[in-house]
C-alpha cells in the first residue's frame, strides 16, 4: 500500500512531506518513498526511539506528536508555508492537526488510525482551502502485482529496507497483537509457525 500511496502522491523532489505515524508499519516505507523521491521528508511519531529510528529511514526532521506543540514544530520545518503532502497513518486528532499544516492546495492520504480513529477532516476547510484528500479506499486494485514487483525490486536494490519490528512464535500471537496495540513496535510484526 506504500508503493500506491507515494505513487498517487505524485510526489516531487524538494516538496515537504509530513509522515504522520512514521515509524508504523507503512510510515516507516513512506518515509523511505519520500526521501528516495528528493522530498523534505518531516516523521511525525510518539518517543525519542522512534523519532532516532525515523531519521535513520531518511526522515531531515522528526517530531513527537505526543508533544502539544508538535505541529509548530511541522510548521516551523516547513519555514511556516505547510507541507505539500500528508500521509497520515495516525488519524484522530493527530490527522486533524496534520490537515492544519497541509498547504492551500495540498495532498492528504488517509490510510489509518493508530491513535485509536480516522482523523474526522473538516469538509468545508478542505473544500476552501483546495486540499485534495483521498483515503485508503481509493488505493490498491485487486490483481494490481505491478506494485508487488516493484516492492520486491527495491527491497532487492536496497531502496527501501525491510522493517521487521518483532518477530514471535504463532502461539505468542497475544503478545504481538498486545505490542501492536500499545504502539511498542516499529516497522511490521511477524508471527511465525
Amino acid at each position: 500500500m506504500a508503493l500506491s500511496l507515494a505513487e498517487k502522491a505524485v510526489l516531487r523532489p524538494g516538496e515537504r512531506v509530513l509522515v504522520n505515524a512514521a515509524a508504523g508499519s507503512l510510515g516507516v516505507w513512506l518515509v523511505q518513498l519520500a526521501h528516495a523521491a528528493g522530498a523534505h521528508v518531516i516523521g511525525a511519531a510518539r518517543g525519542e526511539w522512534k523519532l532516532r529510528h525515523v531519521r535513520e529511514m531518511g526522515a531531515d526532521v522528526a517530531v513527537d506528536y505526543s508533544e502539544p506543540e508538535w505541529a509548530e514544530r511541522v510548521r516551523e520545518a516547513t519555514a511556516g508555508a505547510g507541507v505539500d503532502v500528508v500521509f497520515d497513518g495516525a488519524g484522530g486528532q493527530l490527522g486533524r492537526a496534520a490537515l492544519g499544516v497541509t498547504a492551500d492546495g495540498g495532498r492528504f492520504f488517509s490510510y489509518g488510525a493508530a491513535s485509536g480513529a480516522v482523523a474526522d477532516l473538516d469538509a468545508h476547510e478542505v473544500e476552501r482551502r483546495r486540499v485534495v484528500l483521498r483515503g485508503v479506499e481509493d488505493e490498491i486494485a485487486p490483481g494490481d502485482w505491478r506494485l508487488a514487483d516493484q516492492a520486491l525490486s527495491d527491497l532487492a536494490t536496497g531502496r527501501i529496507r525491510a522493517v521487521i519490528g518483532q518477530a514471535l512464535p504463532l502461539e505468542r500471537a497475544a503478545d504481538a497483537h498486545a505490542a501492536m496495540a500499545a504502539r511498542d513496535v516499529i516497522g511490521k510484526t511477524l508471527l511465525l509457525p
